[in-house]
């Protein structure tokens, strides 16, 4: 792949591999992407929707906890829900 390099300075951890997956979309849609991951939703990218369809993950039955440092970056989170 090529691209140009950003820094997006975010550590994601967690144990539901296919809530990071949609959080890590989310910042790449936030940050400017590939043309294939900006011109779909987040649960429309290919390994999500299967992840969904498949019923891995916990993203239909809980809600994803995104904890920053700061308040700053606590309000980050938000306008990424647009994707």
């Amino acid at each position: 792949m090529t691209g140009t390099k950003k820094t997006a300075n975010v550590f994601l951890a967690g144990t539901d591999r296919i809530a990071i997956d949609a959080v890590a979309v989310a910042i790449l849609k936030d940050l400017g992407s590939t043309r294939e991951i900006m011109e779909k939703r987040i649960f429309e990218q290919e390994q999500i929707s299967r992840a969904v369809e498949l019923n891995w993950g916990s993203l239909r039955r809980l809600p994803v906890e995104i904890i920053t440092a700061d308040r700053k970056a606590s309000r980050t989170p938000a306008k990424s829900s647009k994707y």
